[in-house]
């Protein structure tokens, strides 16, 4: 299961983030993502990027991820874009 897993090329989190108290908009780089609410982030993240460098961006402008969840059973994802 493991290897059929390592074929995803990316997979896409949504983050619960409690927010900098200067309620400025975060400026995230390199990870398409889009807001979903005030408080709820959905990014893309490559396989080879990792998740350190988009934490590393949160919180150095004083955000911090509360909770992080894949968007999709990750088996689904790998399935539907094997069907494609």
């Amino acid at each position: 299961m493991k290897a059929l897993l390592a074929k995803l090329e990316s997979e896409v989190f949504v983050l619960d983030l409690q927010n900098s108290e200067q309620n400025q908009p975060l400026v995230i780089q390199n990870y398409p993502h889009k807001w979903l609410d005030e408080n709820t982030l959905e990014v893309n993240v490559k396989r080879q990027q990792g998740l350190t460098n988009l934490f590393s961006q949160i919180s150095a402008q004083g955000a911090e991820v509360l909770s992080m969840r894949n968007k999709s059973n990750r088996l689904e994802e790998l399935f539907i874009n094997m069907a494609q």
